[in-house]
């Protein structure tokens, strides 16, 4: 496993995106990242992304960001999915969603029944990756 440092991580984020907002938005979420109680970070949702950054940024800006921090490239964050039917919570894995985009169909995972409208349903939320945790 390759170690990497924070000082590191910030040179990569400045070297891929200059002058460009996402640069920002990054080095602020990276801070949040680093700089919150990890415990509190189980469940990070999009708007919760955008208190950090503030609204100074425009939503493209933010949702470009934040798959840069989900992508290989840097691999701070993690995007997760879970189904909320009836005020339960259900995770969906990566593979599931995939299959579900593809298929159009997704499948309940307590009753295994079809889910009409799945998309209104599911939500993505993230956690930290592996390599925050590692400098946490």
């Amino acid at each position: 496993m390759i170690v990497i440092s924070k000082q590191q991580i910030v040179e990569q984020i400045h070297q891929d995106w200059l002058q460009q907002p996402q640069s920002q938005i990054c080095i602020a979420i990276f801070d949040y990242l680093i700089c919150s109680n990890f415990q509190n970070l189980s469940h990070i949702t999009y708007g919760s992304l955008r208190k950090v950054v503030g609204k100074s940024y425009d939503n493209r800006d933010l949702l470009t960001a934040v798959q840069y921090l989900c992508g290989d490239r840097t691999h701070l964050l993690e995007a997760k999915f879970e189904l909320i039917d009836n005020d339960n919570y259900f995770e969906i894995s990566d593979d599931e969603m995939t299959e579900a985009r593809e298929t159009g169909q997704l499948l309940h995972p307590e009753t295994g029944k079809l889910i009409r409208n799945f998309e209104d349903k599911v939500f993505i939320y993230f956690q930290p990756s592996s390599v925050v945790k590692n400098l946490a």
